[in-house]
C-alpha cells in the first residue's frame, strides 16, 4: 500500500469502515511507515476528541495509547481470522479426503460382491415340484373315488 493510499483510509478507519483486506493492508503499512504513522496519531487525537465533545465525555488523556491498543487489538482479529479461515480449510480439505477415501472402499467392496456369482432362485424349483405333487394326489384322489364308486351299491 502506497502513503497516498494509506492517508485517504485514515478517516475510514478511525470510523471502523474499512473492511478486512483493506484493513490487514491499512494496518500492515501504518507499523512500517513513521509519516503515516504520524498523520495517523494526529487525524486519530483530532477525529476522537471532537466525537468525545459531541457525546459529552471525558477527554482522552493518552490518544496514542488507544490507537496503539487499536492497532494490536484490529491485529489481534485479523490473525484470529486468518486462523479460522486456514483452519476451515484445514477442515474441508479433510473432509473431502475422507469422502474420497470412503468412496474408494465402498467402490472395491462393490466390485468384489459383483465377482461373486449371484445364487439362483429355487422359487421355479419349488413351485415345479408342488405342481408334481398336487398332479399326484389329483390322480390318486381320482382312482379312489373310481374305486369306491365300483364298491357302492
Amino acid at each position: 500500500m502506497t502513503c497516498t493510499k494509506a492517508q485517504s483510509l485514515i478517516t475510514a478507519f478511525i470510523n471502523d469502515e474499512l473492511k478486512i483486506n483493506e484493513l490487514e493492508e491499512f494496518v500492515e503499512h501504518i507499523r512500517s511507515c513513521d509519516e503515516c504513522s504520524e498523520e495517523l496519531e494526529v487525524y486519530y487525537a483530532l477525529l476522537t476528541a471532537m466525537k468525545q465533545l459531541d457525546e459529552d465525555k471525558n477527554l482522552s488523556i493518552d490518544y496514542r495509547q488507544e490507537l496503539n491498543d487499536k492497532l494490536d487489538r484490529i491485529e489481534e482479529e485479523i490473525i484470529h481470522l486468518r486462523f479460522n479461515f486456514y483452519r476451515k480449510k484445514g477442515i474441508l480439505f479433510l473432509i473431502l479426503i475422507l469422502l474420497v477415501v470412503l468412496f474408494t472402499i465402498q467402490d472395491y467392496f462393490n466390485l468384489r460382491n459383483i465377482e461373486k456369482p449371484v445364487a439362483e432362485s429355487t422359487f421355479r424349483l419349488r413351485m415345479s415340484f408342488m405342481e408334481d405333487r398336487f398332479d399326484d394326489s389329483k390322480e390318486l384322489l381320482d382312482r379312489y373315488l373310481n374305486d369306491q364308486e365300483g364298491i357302492l351299491p
